[in-house]
């Protein structure tokens, strides 16, 4: 009788073991998987149509910033029984660095920018031209297409005018080419550099470059 109760008790316990057992594999099991981050969608062809648009836009005169007044201090005058301090040596400055390429991508809010203006001739040239870029960059984007159209028309802006605002439009639309077709024009960032119109110089007015959209 003994060994009966013995041997339902065992088989009891293995019954609690095995539920035990089973239902932690289960919740296991039931646990979600994290959720995997979708990959960034490339550009659609209307976001492109659009960046197309943008290279087409004068970029707005900037408006002038107030300049506060001057503060007039008086100078302190020394006193006869204290003579006025020798002024001290001249010493001599360090160089300053070489500037470092600076490539149009790298303009990620509205900037001011100095360009000189073109007159009516020239600027009629330069529309002509302009146009021809940004649909050679449309042309290089298709299958079995190149580039060539929009580099020559690039290039011409920045011999012809290389201080407007369309010698800016060039660089970046020379950037924005897809990097593995650079070599084959022989692209380098020196071209890209648009580390001038980042300073006044004679004859340029300030304009508002906004970045790519």
């Amino acid at each position: 009788m003994n060994t009966i109760w013995l041997k339902l008790a065992a088989v009891a316990v293995a019954l609690v073991v095995v539920l035990i057992v089973g239902s932690k594999f289960m919740s296991n099991d039931s646990t979600p998987a994290p959720a995997k981050s979708e990959p960034e969608q490339p550009k659609t062809i209307y976001d492109m149509a659009d960046r197309d648009k943008q290279m087409m836009e004068e970029p707005k005169p900037a408006e002038p910033e107030p300049q506060p007044e001057p503060a007039v201090e008086q100078a302190e005058q020394p006193t006869p029984s204290q003579p006025a301090p020798p002024a001290p040596a001249a010493t001599q400055q360090p160089a300053p660095p070489a500037s470092n390429v600076v490539l149009p991508s790298s303009i990620t809010r509205a900037t001011p920018m100095y360009f000189k203006p073109m007159s009516e001739m020239e600027d009629i040239e330069a529309q002509r031209l302009l146009p021809m870029a940004t649909t050679g960059r449309s042309i290089g984007r298709l299958p079995v297409t190149h580039f060539k159209l929009m580099v020559d028309a690039c290039r011409q802006i920045l011999q012809k005018w290389p201080d407007s605002w369309y010698a800016f439009r060039a660089k970046q639309m020379l950037e924005d080419m897809p990097e593995r077709f650079r070599p084959n024009y022989k692209v380098t960032e020196q071209e890209l550099d648009i580390s001038k119109f980042l300073k006044p110089r004679r004859g340029t007015e300030p304009r508002t470059v906004e970045p790519m959209r």
